[in-house]
């Protein structure tokens, strides 16, 4: 089965660490010490059949961010 990747990004200057992303995600984020949401990895690579699972999961953390500081790309 073919491998799927995904780039998580933060836009930092917006974030405000609040971790609501990193309650409904912890694989996926994290904050760190310096008070920002950061991405577990920079690309998630994951198989094709869990793509829709893994996007579900990252748009949940997406809509619930209060700041919408989170995007996301699947790279073909």
């Amino acid at each position: 089965m073919a491998k799927v990747k995904v780039r998580i990004s933060v836009d930092f200057a917006t974030c405000q660490g609040c971790a609501t992303c990193q309650a409904l995600c912890p694989e996926i984020f994290e904050v760190r010490d310096d008070g920002k949401a950061w991405p577990t990895k920079d690309i998630i690579e994951v198989e094709e059949s869990e793509l829709e699972s893994l996007l579900n999961r990252i748009k949940e953390a997406i809509t619930t961010c209060p700041l919408q500081c989170i995007t996301y790309e699947v790279i073909k």
